[in-house]
């Protein structure tokens, strides 16, 4: 069957490996090289480096010679036994390090040891598990004068292989098709073209860094990318991790990104990453998206407007008229810098606002900064209330409090002249599935992403997004929704 699998994968591919561990019998190289639809790359691993080889080393080494010697495209030989096979061109030795714990601090060194084995190609393939440990990569990618290729485990691992494309990698490893990931994480083949446009990266692209590994990440990153294909522009998006900021900061200044996008869980820790903060950002204390000015980072918050558009929609679809909001009680649920952005957003536009948290003193904090009511989490059920946000369902205290270790809002209160939103995750909660149930006005948070990401993209671009587009692009992602 190897044969036909290399015929379905040379379909999508335009080189491909040939793990010859995964074999049961001893596979006739002669035949599998004959029968190529591409150029391949021979690999037999053993059982430390994640190979699935059984027999001998000696065996395994001889195997590989026998790939050398066969003329195979491409050979990988392991640095620890690359003296124990010579050259014999036409073939190509690719010498690989492979560690699955970690990326060790003398990372470097061992590059250089690779450098040292007279190889075609360099191959790492390492546990990249945070940002700190992806950024020595990162830098052995960008000094590379033998062509290399570094496949990072961990999540930070597309963030490689994107980069790789720019500064000139020769090739990156996808799986044919999800389910079929060599490690957690891989992206397959359609998801590096369609997601992460793999195949129009060049040495002139610049990166919009999009922070987050989430699936509503990575549907930023396909809306983002379809957006600048759209717009002809040389942008595409890098997604990143955000560890350190001392170490982040390093990777914006060295890949010279166009901008920042963050996700939700970094935006207050960024703040100290901008030098300026844009009036929406210094009121709601939290940065969505860092754009590069004359003296530094500029900070921006583009949520809150995109959360009082929809607002203002649905509360007009209860009751028409041209002020909505105004003199319409919001009750904002929890006390993060969402809950900041909205409330003092929705201040400005007339609504009377009730904070509700589990949280007194921050929820009193904030009811002061906005001269409104704070109220505790059990009372915003007998509260009157127009519309609710729910920015942080607050998860631990709600069911460390409740008789029945339940978490979350209870919806038996909800009346079908109330608007609801929930922002707590990217799909629909069991919350706003019964608000609708129940005949509310509901604001889905897919409904949000769109006008978001358009407020965002004209920020970058200095153009107009095309929201259609967007919602288009961000649409697979929400299927069951």
């Amino acid at each position: 069957m190897a044969l036909v699998d290399m015929l379905n994968a040379g379909k999508q591919c335009d080189l491909i490996e040939v793990r010859l561990d995964c074999f049961e019998k001893t596979p006739d190289i002669a035949e599998l090289l004959e029968h190529k639809p591409h150029p391949i790359i021979m690999s037999c691993r053993r059982l430390k480096d994640g190979g699935k080889f059984s027999g001998s080393e000696e065996e395994r080494l001889t195997l590989l010679r026998q790939c050398i010697v066969g003329k195979a495209d491409y050979v990988e030989i392991e640095l620890d036994v690359a003296d124990q096979i010579r050259r014999f061109p036409p073939a190509k030795r690719v010498i690989t390090y492979t560690n699955l714990q970690e990326t060790p601090r003398d990372i470097a060194e061992i590059y250089a040891e690779c450098q040292s084995k007279s190889p075609d190609v360099i191959k790492m393939f390492i546990n990249a598990r945070t940002p700190e440990e992806a950024w020595p990569l990162l830098q052995i990618v960008a000094r590379q004068t033998i062509p290399t290729v570094i496949v990072g485990i961990g999540k930070p691992g597309v963030m490689l292989s994107v980069l790789g494309k720019k500064i000139g990698a020769p090739w990156t490893y996808a799986a044919l098709e999800k389910g079929m990931e060599a490690y957690p994480g891989q992206p397959s083949v359609r998801e590096l073209h369609e997601i992460y446009h793999y195949d129009k990266i060049e040495k002139s692209t610049r990166f919009l860094g999009v922070t987050g590994f989430g699936e509503q990440e990575t549907a930023k990153v396909a809306a983002f990318n379809a957006l600048l294909a759209q717009q002809k522009s040389p942008l595409r998006c890098l997604p990143l991790g955000l560890g350190s900021l001392p170490i982040f900061r390093k990777v914006m200044d060295a890949v010279k990104l166009a901008g920042v996008v963050v996700d939700t869980e970094h935006q207050e820790s960024v703040l100290s990453l901008a030098s300026k903060l844009e009036p929406d950002a210094a009121t709601a204390r939290a940065v969505d998206l860092l754009l590069p000015g004359e003296d530094g980072w500029i900070g921006h918050n583009t949520a809150s407007k995109a959360i009082m558009a929809a607002l203002h929609t649905a509360l007009a679809e209860k009751a028409p008229s041209e002020k909505p909001l105004q003199g319409r009680i919001l009750m904002v649920v929890g006390v993060n810098a969402l809950a900041r952005a909205i409330g003092y957003a929705a201040r400005d536009c007339g609504a009377r606002i009730i904070v509700a948290s589990h949280n007194k003193q921050a929820a009193q904090e904030l009811a002061q900064a906005l001269e409104c009511r704070f109220v505790q989490w059990e009372a915003l059920y007998s509260t009157l209330h127009d519309a609710i946000v729910v920015c942080d369902d607050e998860h631990e205290q709600v069911k460390s409090k409740s008789a029945t270790g339940e978490a979350g809002l209870h919806p038996g209160y909800l009346k079908a002249s109330m608007v609801v939103m929930d922002l707590t995750a990217p799909r629909p909660t069991a919350f706003l599935r019964a608000a609708k149930l129940r005949g509310c006005g509901v604001v889905y948070p897919r409904q949000l992403l769109p006008e978001q990401l358009a407020l965002q993209a004209s920020l970058v671009t200095r153009q107009p997004a095309d929201v259609g587009l967007l919602r288009d692009s961000l649409a697979p992602f929400f299927e069951e929704d």
